[in-house]
């Protein structure tokens, strides 16, 4: 199904003091300032594609998403669209606090028209995709954590098949499991040919899951098109951004501090990143590294299920500009994931390292089967210098060339 936005244009009244509301129909004066969160908002969203909202925060994102699924109004323009549109927003938005997990979702399928035998299968679909137990369903959901009101939220929303998905940041809640259980659901109904409307901080999974993106800035769509080329224009300037509010000082201490960087749920990954070394013909961890050396990455990692994945790893500049990356994932042929319980180590040579003078660092990733979730992080790490002392080229990387005479 094809969702168009036409001429969006979203703007807010905002008051000084409330009171200003009253004052300003009583004098018929102007008591308030215009906040434009939404302008010239022009584009469509093919049936059957899932599509990529990206942009910093205060962008304008979730005021589109929320257009786009009815629960506001534009000041100008319009939306069209067609047939049953679920949508996760703010974390339980639409529950009622004093009500229980049962009844919210009950009403939930109230409100797409559902009763009787539909009804009930609704519920069972929902409670069984939620992994909720019947003594949490039954509690008032003002009583659930921030990971149970997303779990519901999201069962609920999905449990009618619907020909729009709007996700709005909802994945980054909750534990590994349900993510990756969510993530399947949503390459599910992509399959089926629901159209997904994704806007994700996590630009991974925006690279995996969109087909094409936008990214938003300032109210307006700074660009649109194949995913790879908006999410690189966005990196592109978040670098910028980086560069300009940091000092050489201030860098060169945050390189110091960072020298491992886990994500928030390493404690409890699935497959944790426990080693990371290099090695040249100069040892190992060599601070210097010559152009042109051979050079051997070792990730060791430990498994605590056997559930199958991946590892990955990236080489960025210390500005976070990622020079190249891969995972098993992406080996010729296609590689099955790992798997199995203990300890696995994996190495990657790079025969005549063809990176030029300047300085390096690793970022390295856990991934679960699809690619899609990463599952552990560590970034920023192990700093190495590369020396160029053989040739006189300059920049990121040497690209073998050939000099032709002149005809």
């Amino acid at each position: 199904m094809t969702i168009c936005f036409e001429g969006i244009e979203k703007t807010y009244m905002v008051y000084a003091r409330p009171q200003d509301r009253l004052w300003e129909w009583v004098t018929r004066s102007q008591r308030h300032r215009v906040h434009v969160a939404l302008t010239g908002v022009d584009f469509e969203v093919q049936a059957g594609e899932t599509f990529g909202l990206i942009g910093e925060n205060g962008a304008g994102k979730s005021t589109l998403l929320k257009i786009a699924a009815g629960t506001i109004r534009p000041t100008r323009g319009r939306v069209t669209q067609q047939g049953r549109v679920a949508a996760l927003l703010e974390l339980g938005a639409g529950f009622h606090p004093e009500e229980s997990g049962y009844d919210n979702i009950r009403f939930m399928a109230a409100l797409h028209g559902l009763e009787g035998g539909a009804m009930a299968d609704f519920v069972q679909r929902a409670t069984a995709f939620s992994e909720l137990t019947r003594e949490t369903l039954e509690r008032p959901v003002k009583t659930y954590s921030s990971g149970m009101f997303m779990r519901l939220a999201f069962a609920a929303a999905t449990a009618i098949d619907p020909d729009v998905l709007i996700v709005d940041e909802a994945l980054s809640v909750g534990d590994l499991h349900f993510q990756k259980k969510s993530l399947n659901r949503i390459l599910e109904l992509r399959e089926r040919g629901a159209t997904v409307l994704f806007c994700s901080h996590n630009l991974y999974q925006v690279r995996s899951l969109c087909q094409r993106a936008a990214w938003v800035h300032g109210g307006q769509i700074r660009a649109i098109g194949a995913t790879e080329d908006v999410v690189t224009a966005y990196e592109a300037h978040e670098r910028r951004r980086y560069s300009d509010s940091s000092s050489a000082g201030a860098l060169a201490e945050g390189g110091e501090k960072r020298e491992r960087s886990a994500s928030p749920t390493a404690s409890t990954a699935p497959v944790k990143i426990v080693r990371l070394c290099t090695e040249s013909a100069d040892g190992i961890n060599p601070a210097q590294v010559d152009s042109f050396q051979d050079l051997t990455l070792e990730i060791e990692v430990e498994a605590y299920s056997n559930a199958p994945f991946h590892v990955g790893f990236a080489i960025v500049r210390p500005d976070k500009d990622n020079v190249f990356g891969s995972s098993t994932q992406f080996q010729g042929g296609g590689r099955s994931a790992m798997q199995g319980i203990g300890t696995h180590v994996i190495r990657v040579r790079f025969p005549r390292l063809p990176l030029l003078s300047g300085e390096y660092l690793w970022n390295v990733y856990t991934l679960d089967d699809t690619g899609l979730q990463v599952l552990d992080m560590a970034e920023l790490i192990q700093p190495f210098t590369v020396l160029n002392q053989k040739h006189r080229e300059f920049g990121l990387v040497w690209l073998e060339h050939e000099w032709l005479s002149a005809a």
